[in-house]
């Protein structure tokens, strides 16, 4: 298969949950990308906006059920994140999103789309994936090849190993090889449903996590969220992605986003590790949600890959 090439051809549903188009010439050429590599694309998104959403909350919400509803489709797909599926939580019919999901539809996405993902978890057990948005990822002149190839993987139901990067190798020496359920997305979406029916209650997991435009002091706080929802404790490994785009202090006074992993690995026993290539950045895993994953050593680096 040549680089930046899906194998197969998929019927996908493309869905704005979210936000509306941040460019209509980057959802044009994703488009483009996915045609021109015989995928059928179907999308009744609004080339408009309605305050800073697609749409109203009930036409999203219908688009949601609607792509449930769709029998003969491969894969959802969100044209981006944003807000906006924080409103409809308790608004979704969790069961027909099972269904969906339990038939084989691959529900993708990431970003604000880490609420429902973690939703369709804990209210309807099913699986989903954690991975590239379609104007962003496939809305570029040329797809991160990385991104294309472990999103062809997870879609023909092969997730690929992926490495890990980062100063990783004392803290796995310390907690051998880690298995579990791999779970979570965008760390503000995560603690934002603590205390909710909308966080699955996950024991012995794999919890990652990433962000964007978030100063460490408030990945910190929100990491506090967490342990004193007593989340952290209970799951095997943490496991960091990208922490991207947030603007260093005047009075930081060396307090930075290493500084901050380093008081979290002497704050807790759960083993914290760095260097998941996700987040809100231009090569990302595609990740399965929801199933079991383990962590291991590979020569230098730490490998995830699923069981």
């Amino acid at each position: 298969m040549a680089a930046g090439r899906l194998a197969n051809g998929y019927r996908i549903r493309v869905i704005a949950p979210s936000g509306a188009h941040l460019s209509l010439e980057q959802f044009d050429r994703a488009r483009d990308w996915f045609e021109g590599r015989g995928h059928e694309i179907r999308c009744d998104v609004p080339r408009t906006s309605w305050q800073r959403f697609s749409a109203t909350d009930g036409e999203r919400l219908a688009a949601i059920h609607a792509a449930a509803r769709e029998g003969d489709i491969d894969v959802v797909m969100v044209v981006r994140g944003g807000y906006g599926l924080s409103r409809l939580l308790d608004r979704i019919d969790w069961k027909l999103i099972a269904q969906s999901a339990h038939r084989g539809v691959h529900w993708v996405g990431y970003s604000d789309f880490t609420a429902f993902q973690l939703a369709l978890l804990a209210a309807g057990g099913a699986h989903s994936i954690a991975g590239p948005s379609f104007s962003w990822d496939f809305g570029r002149p040329e797809p991160d090849a990385y991104t294309v190839a472990s999103f062809e993987a997870a879609l023909s139901n092969r997730p690929a190993e992926i490495g890990l990067t980062g100063a990783n190798q004392q803290v796995l020496a310390q907690a051998g090889e880690l298995r579990g359920t791999l779970w979570g997305g965008t760390l503000t979406m995560v603690a934002g449903l603590v205390g909710t029916p909308y966080l699955p209650a996950i024991d012995g997991g794999l919890l990652f996590l990433e962000d964007v435009a978030e100063h460490p002091y408030r990945i910190e706080r929100m990491l506090h969220q967490l342990h004193y929802g007593g989340v952290l404790a209970r799951q095997r490994a943490i496991i960091l992605g990208a922490f991207t785009e947030w603007r260093p202090s005047g009075h930081d006074n060396g307090y930075d986003f290493d500084a901050m992993v380093s008081y979290w690995r002497e704050r807790i026993a759960t083993p914290i590790v760095t260097g998941l290539p996700f987040g809100h950045v231009d090569q990302k895993a595609s990740l399965e949600l929801g199933r079991d994953y383990r962590l291991t050593g590979s020569g230098d680096s730490l490998v995830l890959a699923a069981c």
